[in-house]
């Protein structure tokens, strides 16, 4: 089981005290083949357990406690910046981000980025409101259309080949409602303006709960898929021989007990 929300505050409090601030150079001349400078990483503010901002404003979450333990590996100092997820795909073709976190491998993002090995697993699903799974019996994306149902999702999100044919629909728009963060998608939810919102469910659920909506929603049985996910690196800053260095870290974290137990059903398996 993934660890309980008050354990991964208190995880969160180590992460704080390891973060560097500093300000990001962007437009350096030269991709960096070492730590030359504190690297520059994107933290959601409500992507719970993953990335949360704090009340103190400090980037907590199982997704940043396993940052902090690569870099520390490395000794590579470090910064989050809070950034909504379309902007920093943004920030990260141009040099201004290093490190995008739970990133999917596509072929559009390999002409401006790198990516790790992979470190955890995305499960992609629903949520929908509370008695909505008997609502709507939705075993494939065709019955959406069927149905004449309303998807939310954060704006730019990767979520399969299977969705992306979706949004290839000519009258897509009529199906597919975005938003910058998941908690704006959780009120348009529980407000009624979409009917299933999409991303990985039990962070949905977990953000719900934090919102004080938990109630009010529930997951739904259907699932779009599993896949890995990796940290996307901006090809202006870092360069192969720095990644190199990263996935050796990645891949020794990754085959602890501390790692299996911070991740647990989405920890990837190792050989």
């Amino acid at each position: 089981m993934i660890e309980m929300p008050g354990r991964l505050f208190l995880l969160g409090l180590f992460v704080s005290l390891t973060v560097v601030v500093t300000t990001t150079r962007s437009g350096s001349t030269k991709p960096m083949v070492a730590c030359e400078r504190p690297l520059t990483i994107r933290a959601s503010e409500a992507y719970e357990p993953f990335s949360i901002k704090d009340v103190n404003g400090t980037a907590v979450g199982i997704d940043n406690l396993f940052m902090a333990r690569v870099m520390d590996a490395i000794g590579c100092k470090f910064r989050f910046v809070f950034r909504p997820w379309k902007r920093s795909l943004l920030e990260v073709r141009e040099g201004e981000i290093d490190i995008l976190p739970s990133a999917s491998l596509t072929q559009e993002r390999l002409e401006y980025a790198l990516f790790s090995a992979p470190y955890r697993n995305d499960v992609t699903g629903f949520v929908v409101r509370h008695g909505d799974v008997r609502a709507f019996n939705v075993t494939s994306l065709d019955d959406v259309v069927k149905y004449d149902l309303r998807i939310g999702r954060v704006r730019s999100a990767y979520r399969g080949e299977v969705f992306e044919r979706f949004l290839a629909r000519s009258d897509s728009a009529k199906y597919v409602v975005d938003y910058s963060i998941a908690p704006h998608g959780l009120n348009l939810l529980v407000n009624g303006r979409i009917d299933m919102m999409l991303g990985m469910p039990l962070a949905s659920i977990a953000q719900a709960e934090k919102m004080g909506v938990g109630d009010l929603v529930e997951i739904h049985p259907f699932m779009l898929g599993k896949e890995p996910v990796r940290l996307m690196y901006s090809r202006k800053t870092i360069a192969p021989e720095l990644v190199r260095l990263l996935d050796a870290a990645i891949k020794q974290e990754v085959s602890s007990a501390r790692y299996q137990q911070l991740y647990g059903p989405q920890a990837i398996e190792t050989q």
